[in-house]
């Protein structure tokens, strides 16, 4: 099977170091935002700005849904945490296989 960065084989997906590293800290923001807005808070908490500005520009998707639920927001952010990870891995690769 090869890929398109050369003909190397695929091994896991997000097998490079950088995606690995954006997944966790996009997991580690996804978890922070379920415990803060679990809290009971009088006023209205800008909690998701984070996660969701991390995980741009697909994680801004969110905004074009209206009347969004909570399992979206997760669902969406997932998501977007993925495609992200997925894409800064096809760049690691394809940058780490040119020879200068």
């Amino acid at each position: 099977m090869s890929s398109v960065t050369g003909g190397q084989a695929l091994g896991a997906p997000f097998g490079t170091w950088p995606a690995r590293l954006y997944l966790a800290v996009s997991a580690a923001l996804i978890v922070w935002l379920a415990v803060v807005s679990s809290q009971p808070s009088g006023d209205a908490s800008f909690a998701a700005v984070i996660p969701i500005l991390f995980t741009a520009p697909t994680g801004l998707l969110i905004l074009a849904i209206p009347d969004v639920s909570v399992g979206w927001l997760y669902a969406v952010l997932g998501a977007s945490a993925v495609a992200n990870a997925w894409l800064i891995d096809l760049v690691w690769r394809r940058l780490s296989s040119r020879k200068g």
